[in-house]
């Protein structure tokens, strides 16, 4: 245990001679980019568990050991898979994750406007306005008025 401690503080010793601002700053983004392996809910960055820290430590010894970025996210595809990328390569079954949002969207706006096209030919164009009824005339004036008395 006692040796894992002095390898660690060497190699935090060989991060600080580097430069310490950029490395950490390459840490923390790669932390972002891999999921926690014990289970898988949360981001490096984010989880508080032994092996998210586990993680976050042997990123900052690989960084200072000179890897890139990418190195360090195949090592840890290459060990975990897929699983532990927090946003998944756009290849595969994963594609749709990219692909479909747009899709569903194009397809969406072209719905609205082909039922719009169609409840404007449905709708009918509005009503002539007919003119006013004449007064009846003086034999329906009287009928009217009978009609109304034989009511009471």
């Amino acid at each position: 245990m006692g040796s894992l401690m002095q390898v660690t503080l060497a190699l935090w010793m060989a991060v600080a001679a580097a430069d310490p601002q950029a490395l950490e700053r390459e840490a923390k983004q790669l932390e972002a980019k891999l999921m926690a392996p014990c289970c898988w809910a949360q981001q490096v960055s984010l989880h508080q568990s032994p092996a998210a820290d586990e993680i976050k430590q042997n990123i900052r010894v690989l960084l200072a050991q000179g890897k890139t970025s990418q190195q360090i996210l195949d090592f840890y595809v290459a060990e975990h898979g897929d699983r532990i990328l927090s946003e998944p390569p756009a290849r595969g079954f994963s594609l749709l994750i990219y692909v479909a949002p747009w899709v569903f969207l194009f397809g969406s706006v072209g719905l609205v406007v082909m039922v719009i096209r169609r409840l404007r030919a449905v709708n009918p164009a509005p009503a002539k306005v007919e003119k006013a009824a004449a007064p009846p005339s003086v034999d329906e004036a009287e009928r009217i008025d009978e009609e109304l008395r034989n009511l009471d």
